[in-house]
């Protein structure tokens, strides 16, 4: 996706996985909150997944599942997970 290399693309979404890492971490130290800290990081790893869907990467190293799964189950799974994140915050307010 970002470059012609699938070495190169391999090691830049790596790197972004860390970085969403460390954001949900972040999020954890500071909310107190681990629903928030496991969301937020299902979220941005399914972006970083879902912009690198048309790469070289996954047709050389026969990785098409992670495709069909960033497109047809990881959505839903973001969306229950904002379901609970909704629940507990509403369950915890009162």
């Amino acid at each position: 996706m970002f470059f012609s290399s699938i070495k190169n693309d391999i090691l830049i979404d790596i790197f972004l996985l860390t970085v969403a890492l460390i954001v949900s971490v972040f999020l954890w130290r500071k909310k107190k909150n681990i629903f928030v800290s496991i969301f937020s990081f299902s979220v941005l790893a399914n972006f970083i997944f879902y912009t690198d869907i048309n790469s070289t990467l996954y047709d050389v190293y026969n990785l098409k599942w992670i495709v069909k799964f960033t497109l047809w189950y990881w959505p839903y799974i973001n969306i229950a997970l904002f379901v609970i994140l909704v629940i507990n915050y509403i369950k915890n307010k009162k």
